[in-house]
Order: C-alpha cells, then sequence, then structure tokens
C-alpha cells in the first residue's frame, strides 16, 4: 500500500473518529435531556442505542468516505493502483455505492458490537449507566469503530470489482 493511500486512510479515519468523538455524546444527549439514568437493556437501553447508532454511524461514514474517496481516485491523487494486499480479498466482494456497503457495515458492526457489549457490561456487574458515563461510553467506542469503517470503506474503493 503506498504511503498516500496510508496516509488518506489515517486522514479520513482521524476525521470520522473525532465527529463521532463530538457527534454521538451530542446525540446521546438529545435523546435524554432529563440526563436519566440508561438501563442495559429494555426500550431506551445501552444495548438499543448500540444496536442503532452502530448502523447510522456506519451508513453515514461509509456515504461520506465513499464519496470522498471516489472524488480523490477521480483526481489522481490516490489509485486503485496502489499495492493493495491481496488479503482484502473478502472487502472486494462487498457493494461500492455507500448506501448498501453502508448498511452491510452497519449491521455487521452491530451484530458484534451490541453483543460484546451486552456480554462486557454483564460480566462486570452493569445494570445501566449515569447518563455522564453512558456519553462517556459512547465517546469512547464510537471513534474507534469509525476509525475502522473509514478505514474499510477507502479500501473497498481502492479495490478492484470481483470477476463474475
Amino acid at each position: 500500500m503506498s504511503e498516500a493511500v496510508r496516509a488518506y486512510i489515517r486522514s479520513q479515519g482521524i476525521g470520522a473518529a473525532v465527529g463521532n468523538m463530538v457527534l454521538n455524546p451530542t446525540f446521546a444527549w438529545l435523546g435524554n435531556r432529563e440526563l436519566a439514568f440508561t438501563p442495559l437493556t429494555g426500550g431506551g437501553s445501552i444495548i438499543v442505542d448500540t444496536a442503532i447508532t452502530s448502523v447510522i454511524m456506519s451508513l453515514v461514514v461509509t456515504l461520506f468516505v465513499a464519496s470522498g474517496t471516489r472524488r480523490e481516485i477521480a483526481a489522481g491523487r490516490i489509485s486503485n493502483s496502489d499495492g493493495l494486499s491481496s488479503s482484502l480479498g473478502m472487502l472486494s466482494w462487498l457493494p461500492r455505492q455507500g448506501w448498501a456497503l453502508g448498511l452491510i457495515i452497519g449491521v455487521g458492526v452491530a451484530l458484534v458490537v451490541t453483543p460484546l457489549t451486552f456480554i462486557l457490561f454483564s460480566v462486570l456487574g452493569v445494570a445501566g449507566l449515569s447518563f455522564v458515563r453512558f456519553a462517556l461510553f459512547k465517546a469512547v467506542w464510537t471513534p474507534l469503530v469509525a476509525f475502522v469503517v473509514a478505514r474499510w470503506v477507502v479500501l473497498r474503493q481502492l479495490l478492484p470489482v470481483p470477476p463474475t
């Protein structure tokens, strides 16, 4: 992988991470203006929020990053011939289109992050979080996932379409 692609992935990942670090706690506040305790399960819970956030965040990151990556490729600043590893082959089977790619990644993220969150909190004996702790939880996990999603989206845009 060329240094131009690495730098582009870093910039997109950091942008997505910082945006989500700020926006997701803000959305948590907008959805819970009373600053009430957030239970682990049930309606309005950490688990429901984590699943929904996973899908929506992944979709929005994908739409922005895919569009920007296509512009960078068209401008010649990065190229799909920049020596990407063949070990990324699984990504090439995903669609390139932003909506489809974002929804698939989002559902995949939700299917991984949501149960992990439930298991972690259950093992730790956490039945829920105060609003401040919930907002901090979102400020920690969403940037990490957003960075990974941005990386996958850039790489997917650069990979060739598999033969049919």
